[in-house]
Parts: C-alpha cells; structure tokens; sequence
C-alpha cells in the first residue's frame, strides 16, 4: 500500500554547495530507488538549531513530501543512517500534502 509521507532532513551546515547537493541527490535517490515517488521539495536553507548536534549548531534544512509503500521507510533510513554529513533525518506519514492542496487550490502546481 503506498502512503504518503513528510521528510526532514539536517544536512551539516558547512557543507559546499557541490557536496550539498550531492547529499540531497542521495536522499532524493534513496526514495526513489525503495519505490518512492517525489511530489514536492522544499529548501530552508541554513538555521540555528535548538541544541548541538554533533558540535554543529547550524544545520541545512530540507524537506520532501513523497508517496512510498509502506515498507520503504526502513530500507531509506538504513541508507541514510551511515552519512555523515545528514545530521538527522525524521519521516512523518501524512494523511494529505496540506502546502500542495492550498497551492492545487490556487491553480498552480
């Protein structure tokens, strides 16, 4: 059964751009290689975080809502568990894409 989910991704803040994308392209690449579908992106950019995360305490947001079977969250997060530069990453299930709706609403994709 394919569901929809939300994930966040903390990418180490002083990464190159080069290595910054690489790292977002292995994400995007751990989805879709598990049998996930990417419906939207979303870049943050660099924030201050709450409290350090392995003495960093800044962090590079990005976000992705995707559709994948229901099995698929444990084989991505095996994937991502071994990178170092990805700080923290936390999957949601969602019910609905709420940002994708209001701007369906609108007209514009």
């Amino acid at each position: 059964m394919e569901r929809k989910y939300e994930g966040c991704f903390l990418l180490k803040a002083n990464l190159e751009d080069e290595e910054r994308e690489k790292e977002i392209s292995f994400i995007e690449g751990q989805i879709s290689g598990n049998g996930g579908t990417i419906v939207k992106k979303d870049v943050w950019g660099k924030k201050h975080i709450a409290y350090p995360i392995k003495k960093n305490t800044e962090a590079f947001y990005y976000i992705v809502y995707f559709r994948a079977p229901s099995g698929a969250i444990s084989s991505i997060s095996e994937g991502l568990r071994r990178r170092e530069n990805i700080l923290r990453y936390l999957f949601l299930q969602r019910k609905r894409f709420p940002e994708l709706e209001k701007d369906e609403q609108k007209g514009r994709y």
